[in-house]
């Protein structure tokens, strides 16, 4: 999920390069939505998780230049939804599975692993994420008919999810 992913890199960026005092302040918004989202709204975040899941399959079952990245992009999403550490379950499956993605055999830090899925969840390419943000919208909406009492909530995470993308895209210029 874009959020996710977003959720799941704002820490590590933030811990990588000087920010600013009000782009802190706007990643903890980030992180803090999406958890207490993913508390009261479990199932809806589980139901546009699989969005991205069935994406990835669909992309790798074709044999696309971008399986690698989605199965990364996915990975890091299961990683947060999960709250898997992997310097506390070093051992733990989706750890592991980290590795093998990112080619390494010795154990990494939490932190190298998620940089290195970050890095390698690049390779999906920016018309393909607007055709994923696209869906995800068509997910919100959906979600918004079915539970209308989750709806302001799941709007939230998507809202700063956005700040989230600005942020990050302001670092990359």
């Amino acid at each position: 999920m874009i959020f996710v992913a977003l959720a799941l890199a704002l820490p590590i960026i933030s811990q990588q390069h000087p920010i600013s005092a009000e782009d802190e302040v706007a990643i903890d918004k980030v992180v803090k939505t999406f958890r207490d989202t993913e508390k009261v709204a479990h199932d809806a975040i589980d139901l546009l998780a699989n969005v991205f899941i069935q994406v990835k399959k669909y992309e790798c079952a074709r044999e696309q230049e971008d399986c690698k990245a989605w199965e990364a992009w996915n990975l890091g999403d299961a990683l947060v939804l999960k709250n898997v550490n992997c310097d506390e379950t070093p051992d733990n499956e989706m750890c592991q599975r980290a590795r093998d993605l990112l080619g390494v055999t010795e154990r990494k830090s939490h932190r190298d692993i998620i940089n290195g899925l970050a890095d390698l969840g690049e390779g999906v390419s920016e018309a393909d994420l607007e055709k994923i943000r696209d869906m995800e919208d068509a997910v919100v909406n959906y979600i918004c008919y079915k539970e209308p009492g989750k709806c302001n909530l799941i709007r939230k995470m998507e809202e700063v999810g956005k700040e989230g993308e600005d942020i990050v895209e302001g670092r990359e210029e």
